[in-house]
Protein backbone atom coordinates (compact mmCIF):
# COMPACT_ATOMS: atom_id res chain seq x y z
CA UNK A 1 0.00 0.00 0.00
CA UNK A 2 1.39 3.36 -1.04
CA UNK A 3 1.60 6.24 1.43
CA UNK A 4 -0.75 8.36 -0.69
CA UNK A 5 -3.35 5.57 -0.60
CA UNK A 6 -2.99 5.23 3.18
CA UNK A 7 -3.43 8.98 3.64
CA UNK A 8 -6.53 8.88 1.45
CA UNK A 9 -7.98 6.09 3.59
CA UNK A 10 -7.27 8.08 6.76
CA UNK A 11 -8.89 11.18 5.26
CA UNK A 12 -12.03 9.23 4.32
CA UNK A 13 -12.18 7.79 7.84
CA UNK A 14 -11.99 11.26 9.40
CA UNK A 15 -14.66 12.67 7.05
CA UNK A 16 -17.09 9.80 7.58
CA UNK A 17 -16.87 10.13 11.39
CA UNK A 18 -16.50 13.88 11.91
CA UNK A 19 -18.19 14.03 15.31
CA UNK A 20 -16.17 11.08 16.64
CA UNK A 21 -12.94 12.62 15.31
CA UNK A 22 -13.63 15.99 16.92
CA UNK A 23 -14.58 14.50 20.28
CA UNK A 24 -11.53 12.22 20.36
CA UNK A 25 -9.19 15.08 19.48
CA UNK A 26 -10.60 17.35 22.21
CA UNK A 27 -8.81 15.44 24.97
CA UNK A 28 -5.47 15.81 23.17
CA UNK A 29 -6.07 19.50 22.40
CA UNK A 30 -6.91 20.27 26.05
CA UNK A 31 -3.90 18.30 27.27
CA UNK A 32 -1.52 20.12 24.92
CA UNK A 33 -3.03 23.49 25.93
CA UNK A 34 -2.47 22.60 29.60
CA UNK A 35 1.18 21.66 28.97
CA UNK A 36 1.93 24.83 26.97
CA UNK A 37 0.26 27.15 29.50
CA UNK A 38 1.83 25.43 32.52
CA UNK A 39 5.33 25.48 31.01
CA UNK A 40 4.83 29.12 29.98
CA UNK A 41 3.90 30.03 33.55
CA UNK A 42 7.00 28.26 34.86
CA UNK A 43 9.33 29.84 32.30
CA UNK A 44 7.78 33.26 32.90
CA UNK A 45 8.36 33.05 36.64
CA UNK A 46 11.90 31.78 36.04
CA UNK A 47 12.69 34.66 33.68
CA UNK A 48 11.05 37.18 36.03
CA UNK A 49 13.26 36.08 38.91
CA UNK A 50 16.29 36.19 36.60
CA UNK A 51 15.48 39.77 35.61
CA UNK A 52 14.93 40.78 39.24
CA UNK A 53 18.39 39.49 40.14
CA UNK A 54 19.96 40.38 36.81
CA UNK A 55 21.87 43.31 38.30
CA UNK A 56 22.51 41.67 41.64
CA UNK A 57 26.30 41.91 41.37
CA UNK A 58 26.85 38.25 40.58
CA UNK A 59 30.60 38.89 40.43
CA UNK A 60 30.63 40.12 44.04
CA UNK A 61 31.46 38.10 47.15
CA UNK A 62 30.38 39.48 50.53
CA UNK A 63 32.41 38.67 53.63
CA UNK A 64 30.85 39.38 57.03
CA UNK A 65 31.49 38.40 60.67
CA UNK A 66 29.78 35.43 62.28
CA UNK A 67 28.47 32.21 60.85
CA UNK A 68 26.79 28.90 61.67
CA UNK A 69 27.69 27.60 65.14
CA UNK A 70 27.60 24.04 63.82
CA UNK A 71 30.63 22.30 62.35
CA UNK A 72 30.60 20.05 59.27
CA UNK A 73 30.03 17.05 61.56
CA UNK A 74 26.95 18.67 63.16
CA UNK A 75 28.61 19.49 66.49
CA UNK A 76 27.81 22.79 68.18
CA UNK A 77 31.02 24.83 68.27
CA UNK A 78 30.86 28.46 69.34
CA UNK A 79 33.29 30.84 67.69
CA UNK A 80 33.65 34.52 68.39
CA UNK A 81 32.58 36.65 65.37
CA UNK A 82 35.61 38.01 63.52
CA UNK A 83 36.35 41.74 63.57
CA UNK A 84 37.53 42.99 60.20
CA UNK A 85 40.07 45.79 59.84
CA UNK A 86 42.69 47.00 57.34
CA UNK A 87 44.75 43.81 57.73
CA UNK A 88 41.82 41.84 56.31
CA UNK A 89 41.38 44.32 53.47
CA UNK A 90 45.06 43.98 52.47
CA UNK A 91 44.90 40.18 52.73
CA UNK A 92 41.84 40.03 50.48
CA UNK A 93 43.34 42.47 47.98
CA UNK A 94 46.39 40.22 47.64
CA UNK A 95 44.27 37.12 46.96
CA UNK A 96 44.49 35.69 43.45
CA UNK A 97 41.40 36.44 41.33
CA UNK A 98 40.31 39.54 43.27
CA UNK A 99 39.62 42.74 41.36
CA UNK A 100 38.52 45.20 44.06
CA UNK A 101 37.91 45.11 47.82
CA UNK A 102 35.42 47.54 49.40
CA UNK A 103 35.23 47.59 53.22
CA UNK A 104 31.95 48.94 54.59
CA UNK A 105 30.21 49.60 57.87
CA UNK A 106 26.61 50.58 58.47
CA UNK A 107 24.26 51.68 61.20
CA UNK A 108 20.77 53.04 61.76
CA UNK A 109 20.61 56.81 62.21
CA UNK A 110 18.04 59.57 62.64
CA UNK A 111 18.14 62.13 59.84
CA UNK A 112 16.83 65.65 60.49
CA UNK A 113 16.17 68.19 57.74
CA UNK A 114 14.23 71.38 58.39
CA UNK A 115 12.49 69.98 61.49
CA UNK A 116 11.55 66.75 59.72
CA UNK A 117 12.97 63.53 61.15
CA UNK A 118 13.36 60.21 59.37
CA UNK A 119 15.06 56.91 60.21
CA UNK A 120 17.76 56.08 57.66
CA UNK A 121 20.59 53.64 57.03
CA UNK A 122 24.06 55.21 57.02
CA UNK A 123 26.81 53.29 55.22
CA UNK A 124 30.48 54.15 55.61
CA UNK A 125 32.83 53.48 52.69
CA UNK A 126 36.40 54.04 51.62
CA UNK A 127 35.84 56.41 48.64
CA UNK A 128 38.93 55.33 46.66
CA UNK A 129 37.79 51.70 46.87
CA UNK A 130 34.27 52.35 45.53
CA UNK A 131 34.64 52.85 41.73
CA UNK A 132 31.21 51.36 40.92
CA UNK A 133 29.43 53.47 43.52
CA UNK A 134 31.16 56.68 42.42
CA UNK A 135 29.92 56.14 38.85
CA UNK A 136 26.32 56.32 40.09
CA UNK A 137 26.60 60.00 41.08
CA UNK A 138 24.01 61.99 39.12
CA UNK A 139 24.36 65.37 40.83
CA UNK A 140 27.34 66.87 42.61
CA UNK A 141 30.37 64.71 43.39
CA UNK A 142 31.36 61.56 45.22
CA UNK A 143 33.11 61.38 48.57
CA UNK A 144 36.86 61.80 49.05
CA UNK A 145 39.03 60.16 51.70
CA UNK A 146 39.52 63.54 53.40
CA UNK A 147 35.78 64.16 53.89
CA UNK A 148 34.65 64.19 57.52
CA UNK A 149 31.27 65.94 57.30
CA UNK A 150 30.07 65.03 53.81
CA UNK A 151 27.41 62.60 52.65
CA UNK A 152 26.15 61.20 49.34
CA UNK A 153 22.46 60.26 49.30
CA UNK A 154 20.26 57.91 47.27
CA UNK A 155 17.63 59.11 44.81
CA UNK A 156 14.64 58.14 46.98
CA UNK A 157 16.03 60.02 49.98
CA UNK A 158 16.70 63.05 47.78
CA UNK A 159 13.30 63.12 46.07
CA UNK A 160 10.75 61.28 48.22
CA UNK A 161 11.72 61.29 51.88
CA UNK A 162 11.22 64.96 52.75
CA UNK A 163 8.69 67.59 51.72
CA UNK A 164 11.14 69.34 49.43
CA UNK A 165 13.75 67.69 47.17
CA UNK A 166 17.32 67.64 48.45
CA UNK A 167 20.21 68.98 46.39
CA UNK A 168 23.99 69.18 46.77
CA UNK A 169 25.00 71.94 49.17
CA UNK A 170 22.12 71.41 51.59
CA UNK A 171 22.85 70.39 55.17
CA UNK A 172 21.41 67.50 57.19
CA UNK A 173 21.86 66.47 60.82
CA UNK A 174 22.43 62.80 61.59
CA UNK A 175 21.95 61.42 65.11
CA UNK A 176 23.10 58.06 66.45
CA UNK A 177 20.01 56.74 68.23
CA UNK A 178 22.11 54.53 70.52
CA UNK A 179 24.24 57.28 72.12
CA UNK A 180 22.45 60.51 71.03
CA UNK A 181 25.61 61.84 69.34
CA UNK A 182 24.67 64.12 66.47
CA UNK A 183 26.68 65.61 63.64
CA UNK A 184 25.86 68.02 60.84
CA UNK A 185 26.67 66.89 57.31
CA UNK A 186 26.73 68.57 53.91
CA UNK A 187 25.13 66.78 50.97
CA UNK A 188 27.84 66.68 48.27
CA UNK A 189 26.26 64.25 45.81
CA UNK A 190 23.06 62.44 44.81
CA UNK A 191 23.06 58.97 43.26
CA UNK A 192 20.99 58.07 40.23
CA UNK A 193 18.00 55.79 40.66
CA UNK A 194 18.85 52.10 40.43
CA UNK A 195 16.20 49.40 40.00
CA UNK A 196 18.30 46.28 40.57
CA UNK A 197 19.16 44.78 43.92
CA UNK A 198 22.83 45.25 44.71
CA UNK A 199 25.17 42.92 46.55
CA UNK A 200 23.99 41.72 49.96
CA UNK A 201 20.45 42.89 49.16
CA UNK A 202 21.15 46.61 49.74
CA UNK A 203 19.15 49.34 48.02
CA UNK A 204 21.28 52.36 47.13
CA UNK A 205 18.15 54.44 46.49
CA UNK A 206 17.42 54.46 50.24
CA UNK A 207 20.97 54.73 51.60
CA UNK A 208 23.22 57.55 52.74
CA UNK A 209 26.98 57.14 52.31
CA UNK A 210 29.80 58.78 54.25
CA UNK A 211 33.42 58.01 55.16
CA UNK A 212 34.56 55.59 57.86
CA UNK A 213 36.05 58.44 59.90
CA UNK A 214 32.70 60.25 59.98
CA UNK A 215 30.84 57.12 61.07
CA UNK A 216 33.49 56.40 63.71
CA UNK A 217 32.80 59.81 65.27
CA UNK A 218 29.06 59.09 65.34
CA UNK A 219 29.58 55.65 66.87
CA UNK A 220 32.11 57.07 69.36
CA UNK A 221 34.22 53.90 69.52
CA UNK A 222 37.94 53.41 69.99
CA UNK A 223 38.10 50.08 68.16
CA UNK A 224 36.41 50.48 64.80
CA UNK A 225 35.75 47.47 62.53
CA UNK A 226 33.95 46.80 59.26
CA UNK A 227 30.51 45.18 59.28
CA UNK A 228 31.11 43.59 55.86
CA UNK A 229 33.54 43.64 52.95
CA UNK A 230 32.52 43.50 49.29
CA UNK A 231 34.98 41.64 47.05
CA UNK A 232 34.63 41.94 43.27
CA UNK A 233 36.22 39.07 41.36
CA UNK A 234 38.08 39.38 38.06
CA UNK A 235 36.32 36.40 36.41
CA UNK A 236 32.70 35.62 37.33
CA UNK A 237 33.04 32.06 36.04
CA UNK A 238 35.80 31.47 38.61
CA UNK A 239 33.91 32.97 41.54
CA UNK A 240 33.67 29.67 43.48
CA UNK A 241 37.44 29.13 43.23
CA UNK A 242 38.11 32.73 44.27
CA UNK A 243 35.76 32.34 47.24
CA UNK A 244 37.78 29.34 48.44
CA UNK A 245 40.98 31.39 48.19
CA UNK A 246 39.37 34.18 50.21
CA UNK A 247 38.48 31.71 52.94
CA UNK A 248 42.10 30.53 53.02
CA UNK A 249 43.32 34.14 53.35
CA UNK A 250 40.90 34.87 56.20
CA UNK A 251 41.65 31.59 57.96
CA UNK A 252 45.23 32.73 58.55
CA UNK A 253 43.98 35.88 60.33
CA UNK A 254 40.87 34.50 62.07
CA UNK A 255 41.65 30.87 62.82
CA UNK A 256 39.38 30.60 65.86
CA UNK A 257 36.82 33.22 64.80
CA UNK A 258 33.63 32.93 62.78
CA UNK A 259 33.05 34.61 59.43
CA UNK A 260 30.94 33.92 56.34
CA UNK A 261 31.82 34.15 52.66
CA UNK A 262 28.56 34.77 50.80
CA UNK A 263 27.89 34.64 47.03
CA UNK A 264 24.64 35.97 45.57
CA UNK A 265 25.31 33.75 42.57
CA UNK A 266 24.95 30.56 44.63
CA UNK A 267 21.59 31.73 46.01
CA UNK A 268 20.35 32.60 42.52
CA UNK A 269 21.47 29.22 41.15
CA UNK A 270 19.55 27.48 43.93
CA UNK A 271 16.43 29.52 43.15
CA UNK A 272 16.75 28.69 39.45
CA UNK A 273 16.99 24.96 40.21
CA UNK A 274 13.82 25.13 42.31
CA UNK A 275 12.00 27.11 39.61
CA UNK A 276 13.06 24.59 36.96
CA UNK A 277 11.57 21.78 39.05
CA UNK A 278 8.39 23.82 39.49
CA UNK A 279 8.22 24.48 35.74
CA UNK A 280 8.42 20.83 34.77
CA UNK A 281 6.18 19.87 37.68
CA UNK A 282 3.50 22.16 36.24
CA UNK A 283 4.12 20.61 32.83
CA UNK A 284 3.62 17.17 34.39
CA UNK A 285 0.25 18.26 35.75
CA UNK A 286 -0.71 19.29 32.24
CA UNK A 287 0.50 15.91 30.91
CA UNK A 288 -2.13 14.18 33.06
CA UNK A 289 -4.77 15.73 30.79
CA UNK A 290 -2.93 14.21 27.83
CA UNK A 291 -2.97 10.82 29.49
CA UNK A 292 -6.73 11.05 29.85
CA UNK A 293 -6.95 12.10 26.20
CA UNK A 294 -4.77 9.14 25.22
CA UNK A 295 -7.15 6.73 26.93
CA UNK A 296 -9.94 8.32 24.93
CA UNK A 297 -7.96 7.74 21.72
CA UNK A 298 -7.57 4.04 22.58
CA UNK A 299 -11.33 3.73 23.02
CA UNK A 300 -12.04 5.56 19.75
CA UNK A 301 -9.50 3.53 17.78
CA UNK A 302 -10.89 0.28 19.21
CA UNK A 303 -14.35 1.39 18.14
CA UNK A 304 -12.96 2.26 14.71
CA UNK A 305 -11.47 -1.22 14.38
CA UNK A 306 -14.80 -2.78 15.37
CA UNK A 307 -16.71 -0.64 12.87
CA UNK A 308 -14.29 -1.38 10.03
CA UNK A 309 -13.82 -5.13 10.51
CA UNK A 310 -15.40 -5.96 7.16
CA UNK A 311 -13.32 -3.24 5.45
CA UNK A 312 -10.17 -4.70 7.01
CA UNK A 313 -11.17 -8.15 5.76
CA UNK A 314 -11.55 -6.82 2.20
CA UNK A 315 -8.13 -5.13 2.34
CA UNK A 316 -6.47 -8.33 3.57
CA UNK A 317 -8.32 -10.36 0.96
CA UNK A 318 -6.96 -8.21 -1.88
CA UNK A 319 -3.39 -8.54 -0.60
CA UNK A 320 -2.87 -6.03 2.23
CA UNK A 321 -0.29 -7.35 4.69
CA UNK A 322 -0.43 -7.27 8.48
CA UNK A 323 2.24 -4.55 8.49
CA UNK A 324 0.28 -2.36 6.08
CA UNK A 325 -2.85 -2.64 8.23
CA UNK A 326 -0.80 -1.67 11.31
CA UNK A 327 0.71 1.31 9.50
CA UNK A 328 -2.74 2.45 8.35
CA UNK A 329 -4.19 2.58 11.87
CA UNK A 330 -0.98 3.97 13.41
CA UNK A 331 -0.97 6.67 10.74
CA UNK A 332 -4.57 7.51 11.56
CA UNK A 333 -3.86 7.94 15.26
CA UNK A 334 -0.56 9.78 14.60
CA UNK A 335 -2.19 12.29 12.23
CA UNK A 336 -4.97 12.81 14.75
CA UNK A 337 -2.29 13.64 17.34
CA UNK A 338 -0.40 15.94 14.96
CA UNK A 339 -3.47 17.99 14.04
CA UNK A 340 -4.71 18.06 17.64
CA UNK A 341 -1.22 19.02 18.87
CA UNK A 342 -0.92 21.89 16.38
CA UNK A 343 -4.34 23.19 17.42
CA UNK A 344 -3.40 22.75 21.08
CA UNK A 345 -0.10 24.69 20.92
CA UNK A 346 -1.75 27.47 18.90
CA UNK A 347 -4.60 27.88 21.38
CA UNK A 348 -2.22 27.40 24.34
CA UNK A 349 0.17 30.11 23.08
CA UNK A 350 -2.77 32.47 22.51
CA UNK A 351 -4.16 31.87 26.01
CA UNK A 352 -0.72 32.37 27.55
CA UNK A 353 -0.22 35.68 25.75
CA UNK A 354 -3.69 36.86 26.75
CA UNK A 355 -3.07 36.01 30.42
CA UNK A 356 0.29 37.77 30.28
CA UNK A 357 -1.17 40.89 28.63
CA UNK A 358 -4.44 41.24 30.53
CA UNK A 359 -3.31 39.98 33.94
CA UNK A 360 0.22 41.43 33.92
CA UNK A 361 1.37 37.93 34.89
CA UNK A 362 4.89 36.69 34.06
CA UNK A 363 4.38 34.28 31.16
CA UNK A 364 6.85 33.35 28.46
CA UNK A 365 5.87 31.26 25.44
CA UNK A 366 9.07 29.63 24.17
CA UNK A 367 9.70 27.30 21.26
CA UNK A 368 10.75 24.69 23.81
CA UNK A 369 7.35 24.64 25.54
CA UNK A 370 5.58 24.52 22.16
CA UNK A 371 7.80 21.65 20.97
CA UNK A 372 7.25 19.70 24.20
CA UNK A 373 3.47 20.16 23.95
CA UNK A 374 3.38 19.06 20.31
CA UNK A 375 5.69 16.10 20.91
CA UNK A 376 3.63 14.89 23.86
CA UNK A 377 0.45 15.13 21.76
CA UNK A 378 1.89 13.09 18.87
CA UNK A 379 3.57 10.50 21.10
CA UNK A 380 0.47 10.01 23.24
CA UNK A 381 -1.86 9.42 20.28
CA UNK A 382 0.63 7.23 18.44
CA UNK A 383 1.13 5.03 21.50
CA UNK A 384 -2.63 4.94 22.01
CA UNK A 385 -3.00 3.57 18.50
CA UNK A 386 -0.53 0.69 18.94
CA UNK A 387 -2.94 -1.82 20.55
CA UNK A 388 -5.90 -1.12 18.21
CA UNK A 389 -3.57 -1.32 15.19
CA UNK A 390 -2.18 -4.68 16.29
CA UNK A 391 -5.67 -5.98 16.91
CA UNK A 392 -6.79 -4.90 13.44
CA UNK A 393 -3.71 -6.48 11.84
CA UNK A 394 -4.36 -9.84 13.56
CA UNK A 395 -7.94 -10.16 12.29
CA UNK A 396 -8.60 -13.25 10.21
CA UNK A 397 -9.76 -12.07 6.74
CA UNK A 398 -12.35 -14.86 6.37
CA UNK A 399 -13.92 -14.13 9.77
CA UNK A 400 -13.79 -10.40 9.02
CA UNK A 401 -15.65 -10.82 5.71
CA UNK A 402 -18.38 -12.84 7.40
CA UNK A 403 -19.03 -10.01 9.93
CA UNK A 404 -22.15 -7.97 9.18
Amino acid sequence: MKLIDALEQVSLSFKSNKFKTVMSSLGIIIGVIAIVVMLSVGEGIEEGVGEAFGGADLDVITVFPGGSPYSDTGRYVYKKPAEFDEKDVHALENTLGVKTVSPRNSGGMLAEFRNEERSISLTAVTPTKEPDLSRLVEKGRFLTDSDRSAIVIGSDIANKMFKIPLNPGMRMTLTNKNNDIEKEFTIVGILEEKEEVSAFGSNTNMEIFTTHQALKELLDVTEYSYSHILVTVEDQSEIETTAERLEDSLERLHKDEAYTVFMMKSILEGIERVLTMIKYGLGGIGAISLLVGGIGIVNVMMLTVHERIKEIGVMKAVGATRGEIQILFMLESGLLGLVSGLLGITIGATISLLISTLGNFPLKVSWTSLAIGLAFGIITTTMAGVYPANKAARLDPVEALRRE
